[in-house]
């Protein structure tokens, strides 16, 4: 009877997590506009079909548990606060939308971890037969749980805006030869866009989109470069606005902001190099050296202990 209510608790959360799983399979099977893609398809090919037909077409058990994951996620949206959902749904457009999730997936998979592991951490409490014991698992299980899928979130974070700074020179470099040849800022940028891929030129296509759509450059390029937490990008992007407003030539600022953040990756290589030593010390100290040790000592201790036992 103890391991009953931890065995419950084991098989809500796996429940719970086959649900987020499928949900969010089926949120990618069923996004809109894939399926207006899927339609125009059709009527292009002369097999145009309602959307019912659509529908019908996707998987049995998409369309069983479809219900629920709306259901689900109106209920976690609802909880979810305003500003938080914000910026949650700011760091996952950043991360390129990671399994179709958004703001309320987010918070669901917060629950379901946190379930799942304080599941874990009852049973582990119950194991060790101590009151407190269960209490401090359970406690630290739910914490671990609920902000897992925060931290994983951040982390796709930063290696996407590592991404961005590792492409940014190059990309600089196309944009400054651009100009330098006689195009503008914006045909520089879809040139940019149009023969790199990346992180970097999505975010430059999307604000390229916005000022076709009438949003004023200078806005639609700042947003873009606070979007990515770079330092170095923002101040390019504020002084390129800077620059087209005062006249100064736009390809010599890029370059030189492409040859400035060459320098500061050399010198940032050169300090991890430098602490690279530093780091290896302790794993060679703690595991290289007592094997040493071992092997060096061990055969004169083998004899020491033989003679002394004789």
């Amino acid at each position: 009877m103890n391991f009953l209510f931890p065995a419950l608790l084991g098989l809500v959360a796996a429940a719970g997590a086959v649900m987020i799983a499928m949900g969010i399979r089926g949120s990618q099977a069923a996004d809109a506009t894939t399926l207006a893609r899927q339609r125009l398809a059709r009527q292009e090919l002369g097999l145009g079909q309602s959307a019912i037909a659509l529908e019908l077409e996707k998987p049995l058990l998409e369309r069983l548990f479809a219900p629920g994951r709306r259901w689900l996620g109106r209920q976690m949206s609802r909880v979810t606060p305003a500003q938080q959902a914000a910026n949650f749904q700011k760091r996952l457009d950043f991360a390129g939308n990671p399994f179709g999730l958004d703001p309320a997936g987010v918070q669901t998979l917060r629950v379901v971890a946190a379930a799942a592991l304080g599941a874990i951490g009852t049973a582990l409490g119950v194991l060790t037969g101590s009151g407190l014991a269960l209490v401090i698992f359970l406690a630290v299980g739910v914490g671990v749980g609920f902000y897992l899928p925060v931290l994983w979130l951040d982390q796709l974070v930063r290696a996407r805006r590592a991404e961005i700074e590792a492409a940014l020179p190059n990309a600089l470099d196309v944009v400054a030869i651009s100009m330098e040849a006689g195009l503008g800022l914006d045909r520089a940028l879809e040139q940019l866009v149009r023969h790199q891929e990346g992180p970097l030129t999505l975010l430059v296509a999307r604000a390229l989109r916005e000022i076709e759509l009438g949003r004023p450059r200078a806005d639609a390029l700042e947003d873009m470069a606070v979007s990515t937490g770079v330092e170095d990008f923002t101040a390019l992007i504020r002084s390129i606005i800077h620059a087209e407003r005062t006249g100064v030539p736009i390809a010599r600022t890029i370059a030189a902001h492409a040859a400035q953040m060459r320098v500061k990756r050399r010198l940032h290589i050169r300090a991890e190099a430098a602490r690279a030593s530093l780091k290896i010390l302790l794993p060679t100290v703690g595991c290289v050296f007592p094997t040493l040790w071992l092997i060096l000592l061990g055969p004169a201790l083998l004899v020491a202990l033989s003679i002394n036992g004789h």
